[in-house]
């Protein structure tokens, strides 16, 4: 994998934010895993909608699988029993 060095600016609260959280990970790694993980929710969420879309689904249907789709996603990762 390619590497390219990218210059962004943010607020020095923000800054601090990120070094806090990123802890003993370099920031760059850190980030790069936060901008991944939005940008699958984003591609993730497109082709909901576009399921929705071939589906024809009512309004009513669509905020029921909004809602079973919002729990799928935030289902807890649990360890594989040893």
């Amino acid at each position: 994998m390619s590497i390219r060095r990218i210059t962004i600016s943010v607020p020095e609260s923000v800054a601090g934010r990120i070094k806090r959280a990123a802890r003993s990970k370099p920031v760059s790694a850190w980030v790069t895993d936060v901008i991944e993980a939005h940008l699958d929710d984003a591609e993730m969420d497109r082709q909901w909608r576009a399921f929705y879309e071939d589906l024809g689904l009512s309004p009513q249907d669509e905020r029921r699988g909004d809602r079973l789709f919002d729990r799928l996603r935030r289902a807890p990762v649990r360890p594989a029993p040893r």
